[in-house]
């Protein structure tokens, strides 16, 4: 009997659970900001996965469908349009190249209470960029909510259209070169 028990125990603080994600209920928010304004917006998860040792968060992915990237802020249909179809293009996110964008988490440490350090590859328009945030679970009715905010270097991805230190727009640039993603992935 003792050796059962055992054996669960351990079984049970070593395995992997990767409960199923509610893609529907979980999402991307965005903001970036330029000189004068700030922009907000949401996209769409794809897939993600999310796993857990020990009732630990140990490790996952997700996946963004970029041609589902939406502006909030912007309330007039014509304007609101525009300012989406011009992200889309080359000057930023190519979508028509590069539909999708990713995380892999590739380390997890426990920081207190619910908050881990989670380090991981980012991969937006196929390159990849490490990336380290505090993400913290919570426990839900019907399972968890991992959130995160993350804070992303755009022209580390090739993002430079009216970046800060681009050559030849030192005196005029006008979009910061950071954007800040919003992550919160629940679990059923």
């Amino acid at each position: 009997m003792v050796v059962a028990l055992a054996g669960w125990f351990f079984y049970n603080k070593y395995r992997v659970v990767v409960p199923p994600v509610d893609v529907s209920q979980s999402e991307v928010g965005w903001s970036a900001k330029s000189v004068t304004d700030t922009h907000l917006g949401k996209i769409k998860l794809t897939k993600a996965e999310l796993q857990f040792q020990d009732s630990r968060l140990a490790g996952g992915s997700f996946e963004a469908d970029m041609n589902s990237i939406t502006v909030t802020d912007i309330t007039d249909a014509q304007h609101n349009q525009d300012f989406i179809n011009h992200i889309t293009t080359e000057d930023f996110f190519e979508v028509n190249r590069f539909p999708t964008a990713s995380f892999r988490i590739t380390e997890v440490a426990r920081e207190s209470g619910n908050d881990y350090r989670v380090k991981g590859v980012m991969k937006i328009k196929e390159r990849e960029q490490p990336v380290e945030f505090i993400a913290t679970v919570t426990s839900t009715p019907t399972g968890t909510r991992t959130a995160a905010t993350l804070t992303i270097d755009r022209t580390a991805f090739g993002i430079e259209y009216g970046s800060q230190g681009k050559r030849g727009s030192e005196k005029d640039w006008f979009i910061h070169n950071e954007f800040v993603l919003n992550v919160n992935v629940v679990t059923e």
